[in-house]
């Protein structure tokens, strides 16, 4: 657990959802490497680093450029769409997510989800764990017609922290995400951020982070001002 100096109390919660919720990166990598493997290219960690975050159309458009192949960005959006269906019925959450998120909205602590991807694919994610989704006050995908900007903007932070009702201070919000991309967006909307790193991003890809975990496991939701963890039997949905 690596803090950063200047920590203070927070009254809401947002979090990215990939990577940092539920467990989707591996298949994510799986997706876009079964894609790339006809045309005789591989899915580096590094070209991963840089779609990260990404809305689904910048990040094919990324790869497609990146590796001159011969398809159509829109070609390559709708076969990973359709590969990351097929791969995505099940996804499991990260360890310490559940915990977390029954705790805060124990608590009452608003609480908020601001991911890159689409409605749609949300949703067949989520499945799994539809008895969690009330914990949250609103959900915001990569597709609202209101977002501008995708990630590392802020337009996706502050649209999340824009509809809880009322509306608090960029720095009353506390940002939890994994990717690079994610954590500059979090840190231009004037939010604190908890980063879950993939063990693979360098240490420089990093700095900026109110607190860097390796799980969410170790999140101390006191050192943000929140309802420290309590030895009250847990409880589900239902």
């Amino acid at each position: 657990m690596t803090p950063a100096n200047g920590i203070h109390k927070v009254t809401h919660c947002i979090f990215d959802n990939d990577g940092t919720l539920m467990d989707t990166e591996k298949q994510y990598e799986q997706a876009v490497g079964n894609i790339l493997r006809p045309y005789g290219e591989k899915y580096t960690f590094e070209l991963k680093m840089r779609c990260m975050g990404l809305p689904g159309n910048l990040s094919s458009r990324l790869l497609v450029r990146e590796l001159k192949l011969p398809v159509e960005e829109a070609k390559f959006e709708q076969m990973f769409n359709a590969e990351v269906h097929r791969l995505m019925g099940n996804v499991s959450l990260l360890p310490g997510v559940q915990d977390l998120l029954l705790h805060l909205h124990h608590h009452r602590i608003p609480m908020a989800i601001a991911t890159s991807g689409t409605r749609k694919v949300f949703c067949h994610k989520a499945r799994p764990h539809c008895d969690l989704l009330p914990a949250f006050h609103h959900i915001v995908c990569g597709d609202d017609p209101a977002l501008k900007r995708g990630k590392p903007a802020p337009d996706i932070f502050l649209l999340a922290a824009s509809r809880f009702k009322p509306k608090p201070p960029p720095d009353c919000c506390l940002v939890f995400e994994d990717s690079p991309l994610g954590l500059q967006a979090g840190l231009a909307a004037g939010m604190q951020v908890v980063m879950t790193p993939d063990l693979r991003v360098p240490e420089e890809k990093t700095k900026g982070a109110t607190l860097v975990l390796r799980s969410m496991e170790q999140f101390q939701p006191e050192l943000f001002g929140l309802p420290p963890f309590d030895n009250c039997a847990k409880f589900t949905f239902g």
